[in-house]
């Protein structure tokens, strides 16, 4: 009887895995799962475990997969009989191509189920290992973390000693802070013999969720005599194993190993693009110093972009936000790239500079038209936390928008945005440090603009319904219970950003406060500057 929960029971079949490998392949032929059935049908072919009685009923699935037919036309080939590797050459087309265009539409529509379709097929196609792993990407875009775990599963079952499938899982299950059923995946690989290392280093990750940081970091400590397991697979875990060290030191009150921790991680490997930390402000102000006609009002009034610093509480509001039937929202979608990359692209002198920029006010909606899913939407929302370091050309541009503006605390901001592994581009390369997060922080609108609605993270985490009830009064929509089950909609949702982790937990994330216990690391010139910050949006420093 298999102690796992049913989301994962079909690795029960790991405790073959261990054995013979055709005898494994050949349990799973006729499973109920359809991509475990093509995959154990191009393994036993590739393993040559195939017995003639098979024959008809391979030929029959090479005219449906073509990962099954290049591996069956190889196969009958090798085994010198023409006849049959001719039938399986005319069995039907593999579909790769057709594949290759559907992923391609999706992309062009954002169609995240067309997207995880599109997936389904090129790996049907093919067979291949990387095609699971990018199915197993667009399958929790397209129904959140469980449809990442599903495609996971598989991964783990057909190919059993392959690390990125397993680590592929027990990461889904952890981000999701799937306790129960981490606990239950690593128990199976340890049975198993499968994948020690991982299982040593997810193990400290379980500690971790369970609030045992010294269990942690002892699990932690044993990976130095474990077997160490692949170069490329290390190099996805080293982010990893320097975020638990310092949450887990962060939670036994040693604050100051903890910074530390987040530093060392947080530095650039030698193989790493680099990004000039003077790019961002010299595009900012070169954008802002354009020279912009008077425009016409736009009539696009239903429009709003959410903005803030990132950590503010952006992604908690936008899952709320997008929960209500009337709201659309887009969630870190390159508006404002497209805008650059037109007006970059146009070459003056004769071009008449309104039609120019109204031509570019275009391109910024147009990025939002064909990403549209939700019927019945009339109000839709830009979401990009770091819009606001644009605030000088978006005024421009668009000098009617009005704003959602998330306010919390600047050290907590700066202290959590340094707390993250962000993605590396030139906004997110700031944060790497205490003093490149606090020298990004920005102007804004007057507390008093009427086009700003400005909303406190701690305000939005202890009075959640009146703080949605007025910001829902601001982009002109009625108050709808549907905006309580913003958990619900972050769950099923695919994890763009760091946040979603404790989105996920509700309301009883709290306020989410740390600076006080960092207060050491804010005496540089670089954070003496936000005192003023703090000053404005009426926080204290004591």
């Amino acid at each position: 009887m298999s102690d796992l929960p049913a989301e994962l029971a079909p690795l029960a079949y790991l405790d073959l895995a261990r054995g013979d490998a055709g005898r494994y392949f050949t349990g799973l032929l006729d499973d109920a799962n359809e991509i475990v059935r093509v995959g154990a049908w191009c393994a036993a072919v590739e393993r040559q475990t195939i017995q003639p009685a098979q024959y008809p009923q391979l030929i029959e699935l090479s005219g449906r997969y073509g990962a099954v037919r290049s591996r069956a036309f190889r196969y009958f080939e090798n085994a010198f009989e023409h006849t049959l590797a001719a039938e399986v050459a005319g069995a039907g087309d593999s579909g790769d191509a057709e594949a290759e265009t559907a992923a391609m539409l999706a992309e062009l529509d954002d169609d995240a189920e067309a997207a995880e379709a599109a997936a389904r097929r090129r790996y049907f196609a093919s067979g291949r290992f990387d095609l699971l792993l990018d199915l197993s990407v667009a399958a929790e875009r397209a129904a959140g973390w469980p449809g990442a775990r599903a495609v996971a599963v598989t991964m783990v079952l057909l190919f059993p000693h392959e690390p990125i499938g397993a680590n592929r899982l027990l990461s889904v299950l952890f981000h999701a802070r799937q306790a129960d059923q981490l606990d239950a995946i690593l128990r199976l690989l340890d049975r198993n013999g499968l994948h020690p290392y991982l299982t040593t280093l997810y193990r400290g990750a379980w500690q971790l969720l369970q609030g045992d940081a010294r269990a942690c970091l002892a699990a932690l400590g044993r990976l130095g005599a474990v077997r160490p397991t692949r170069p490329d697979v290390l190099d996805r875990l080293r982010s990893l194993m320097g975020t638990l060290t310092a949450e887990a030191q962060e939670k036994l009150g040693d604050y100051a190993r903890a910074f530390a921790v987040y530093g060392e991680r947080n530095k650039p490997r030698h193989d790493q693009d680099s990004f000039s930390l003077e790019e961002l402000p010299r595009v900012t102000r070169e954008a802002a110093a354009r020279e912009v006609p008077t425009l016409p009002a736009d009539p696009r009034s239903g429009y709003f972009v959410m903005t803030g610093f990132p950590r503010s509480g952006t992604t908690l509001l936008e899952n709320a936000l997008a929960s209500h039937p009337d709201i659309e929202t887009f969630e870190e979608i390159p508006t404002r790239d497209s805008v650059e990359k037109y007006l970059r692209g146009q070459q003056p002198p004769n071009v008449d500079p309104t039609r120019l920029y109204l031509e570019a006010r275009e391109r910024y909606y147009g990025e939002m038209e064909r990403r549209r899913h939700k019927p019945g939407a009339r109000i839709f929302i830009d979401k990009m936390p770091m819009r606001s370091v644009e605030a000088g050309f978006m005024s421009k541009l668009f000098p009617d928008k009005r704003y959602v503006f998330s306010i919390r605390h600047p050290y907590d901001v700066v202290l959590s945005c340094f707390k993250q592994d962000f993605g590396r581009n030139i906004a997110m390369e700031h944060f790497r440090t205490l003093d490149g997060a606090a020298r990004q922080w920005f102007g804004v609108y007057g507390l008093d603009d009427a086009r700003v609605h400005y909303l406190r993270y701690d305000d939005l985490v202890t009075a959640f319904e009146p703080s949605m009830r007025g910001t829902l009064a601001f982009l002109g929509a009625e108050w709808n219970h549907a905006v309580l089950d913003f958990a619900d909609t972050a769950e099923s949702r695919a994890a763009r950003t760091p946040s979603y982790q404790k989105v996920r937990q509700g309301l009883s994330l709290g306020v989410q406060t740390q600076w006080r216990n960092y207060r050491f690391a804010f005496q540089s010139e670089a954070t003496e500057a936000l005192k003023k910050w703090v000053e404005f949006f009426g926080y204290d420093t004591d």
